[in-house]
């Protein structure tokens, strides 16, 4: 990584008030920039090389009465370069980005992964502000860094934003987190399954002997600091934190030594790496050394992956529109991102699969605390008994059936109910 162009010439006399001097239009003349502090905001003139003044713009700055600017540029790459202000006192600190265009000094918004403009201003110290370039033809990337103890150790976060013409917006190839000096991937936060669970999965009949098989979780999370394998067996869970990553664009190996054993887990990266669509994990021992997929991985030719082994039955084989005996239309839908909920009939109700007490095979738990729960049994793909349901508490596993099933026929189907 090439260090980026940052002069700062005098902090003459006044050491509030810096002055740099850089070539902001590209015309190969640099300017002159001088900041003037003041409470609740910076004063930058921007001035030629004789002296002339060229035009001004007031930037943020902390409420405090003593202030402390310090002035930094980047290179675009093509002519010109930005101009980062960094306002700070002992509570607060305040970074503001500009460029010179058309003979003004123009505010340049930062903005994160969701496309919103950083706050002007936190906490001093939090974070370490520096442009940074990759070779002499690119642009410089404008590079925030933080380190903090987190509960799994040091965590060192780096955001970076590159330029866009009129923002400078998060660049995730150039961002990233370490966690004990591994780096945590923002992988597709599937919940993997055994072959053998799958397998049941897909034959929609008696899905709660999926408990009987293990499943896995990666839990990445850069923000927290957090990168384990969460296993998840018929005995209970184990948490491994990982040590060390090795990652290609197809496939990354994960390791640690949990136990004194050596876990290996090999993932299967697709798309653009970031969905993990296989996982074959070995040295932990039974019941857990086996291969894992996430729902819909293993089923037809293409991969359809979901987050959830119920995301995959909810919007392959739940919705649709359904036909009572009486002939009325029953309307099942998934409602929002994954993790999905179900709109029946109007009313919103989360599916769980955990708990569903045998013959069900799903439950439809009201998220309105008043609303009907439901509990639905598998007849084929064109068949399903719904079941109303009293429950003794929050959980699927609380709940019984109060009264008897209906079978719903899906509309259109040339079928027999049975």
């Amino acid at each position: 990584m090439l260090p980026a162009l940052a002069l700062v010439l005098a902090l003459a006399g006044d050491p509030l008030s810096p002055t740099l001097a850089v070539d902001l239009d590209g015309d190969g003349t640099p300017e002159t920039v001088t900041a003037a502090a003041s409470r609740g905001d910076v004063r930058l003139e921007v001035r030629d090389a004789g002296g002339k003044k060229l035009g001004n713009a007031k930037a943020p700055a902390p409420a405090g009465d003593v202030v402390h600017v310090t002035l930094s540029s980047g290179d675009l790459g093509s002519p010109g370069a930005l101009l980062e202000v960094l306002a700070a006192t002992d509570a607060s600190e305040c970074v503001s980005v500009w460029r010179w265009k058309d003979r003004t000094l123009t505010r340049i918004p930062i903005r994160d992964a969701g496309g919103k403009p950083l706050p002007d201003c936190g906490r001093p110290g939090e974070w370490t502000w520096s442009w940074q370039r990759e070779a002499e033809d690119r642009p410089s990337s404008f590079v925030r860094e933080r380190t903090a103890q987190v509960e799994s150790g040091t965590l060192r976060v780096r955001e970076a934003f590159a330029f866009a013409g009129f923002s400078l917006d998060a660049d995730p190839q150039r961002s990233g987190s370490e966690i004990n000096g591994v780096s945590i991937p923002s992988w597709y936060p599937a919940t993997f399954y055994a072959r053998p669970a799958l397998e049941i999965l897909y034959t929609r009949f008696d899905l709660s002997r999926m408990r009987a098989h293990p499943t896995a979780r990666i839990e990445a999370d850069p923000g927290r600091g957090i990168f384990a394998l969460r296993l998840t067996g018929p005995d209970g869970e184990r948490t491994i934190p990982i040590e060390a990553s090795i990652a290609h664009r197809d496939e990354a190996v994960l390791t640690a030594g949990p136990d004194g054993k050596t876990m290996r887990a090999t993932v299967s990266l697709g798309g653009d790496g970031s969905v993990p669509y296989e996982l074959e994990v070995a040295g932990i021992g039974a019941p857990f050394d086996q291969i894992y997929a996430p729902a819909g991985g293993w089923r037809g030719e293409s991969r359809s992956l979901f987050l959830s082994a119920v995301d995959e039955l909810a919007s392959k084989d739940l919705a649709g529109t359904w036909l009572d005996p009486s002939g009325r239309n029953v309307v099942i839908a998934t409602d929002g991102a994954p993790p999905y909920r179900m709109r029946i009939d109007g009313a919103l109700s989360t599916p769980v699969l955990a708990g569903a007490a045998p013959p069900l095979d799903v439950v439809l738990l009201p998220m309105d605390p008043s609303g009907q729960a439901w509990g639905a049994v598998l007849r084929g793909p064109n068949t399903l008994e719904r079941v109303p349901l009293t429950c003794a508490g929050p959980d699927a596993s609380s709940c019984r059936a109060s009264g008897p099933g209906i079978k719903l026929r899906r509309l259109g189907a040339r079928m027999n109910a049975h």
